[in-house]
C-alpha cells in the first residue's frame, strides 16, 4: 500500500509540475489570472460543496449502514462524487450555451438534457449496486444466524 501511495503521489506531483511548465511556456501571461481564478473556484467548489456533502452523506448513512453495509454507503458516496464532478464540468458549458456561441469551433449541445441523463444513469446504477449490497448483507446475516 505504501508503494502504491508513493507512486500515486509521485505521478501527481509530476503531472502538476508538467502542467505548471505548460502554463509558463505555452500560455500567454495575460491569461494566468483567469487560470488562477478557475483553479481557485475549483478548490472552493470541492472544499466548500462537494466534500461537505459527501461527508454529510457518510455521517447520515449511519442509520442505514446496517441495512446496506459499508459497501452500500461507499457506492452512494461514489455516485454522488461522480455526479458532482460531472455537474461541475457541465454547468459552465450550460451557462455558456445560454449566452450564445460566438466561436463556431465550440461544440454546441444539449447540456441540460445530457446532465439529466447522466444523473439518471448514475442513480440507476447506484440503485442496482445498493440492492446487490443489501442482498449480500441480508445473506451474511442469515448465514451468521444459522451457524
Amino acid at each position: 500500500m505504501r508503494a502504491a501511495r508513493g507512486l500515486l503521489i509521485a505521478v501527481g506531483l509530476g503531472l502538476a509540475a508538467y502542467g505548471g511548465f505548460l502554463v509558463l511556456t505555452e500560455i500567454d501571461p495575460s491569461q494566468w489570472i483567469g487560470i488562477a481564478v478557475w483553479v481557485g473556484a475549483a478548490i472552493l467548489l470541492h472544499d466548500g460543496v462537494v466534500a461537505p456533502v459527501v461527508v454529510a452523506v457518510g455521517l447520515g448513512a449511519a442509520s442505514v449502514r446496517g441495512r446496506v453495509g459499508d459497501r452500500g454507503v461507499a457506492i452512494a458516496q461514489g455516485a454522488l462524487v461522480v455526479g458532482a464532478i460531472l455537474t461541475a464540468i457541465t454547468v459552465p458549458a450550460l451557462v455558456a450555451s445560454t449566452l450564445g456561441n460566438p466561436n463556431p469551433t465550440i461544440l454546441v449541445g444539449s447540456y441540460g438534457i445530457a446532465l439529466a441523463v447522466i444523473w439518471a444513469v448514475l442513480l440507476a446504477l447506484a440503485a442496482i449496486a445498493l440492492r446487490a449490497s443489501r442482498i449480500a448483507v441480508v445473506r451474511a446475516a442469515r448465514a451468521a444466524r444459522t451457524k
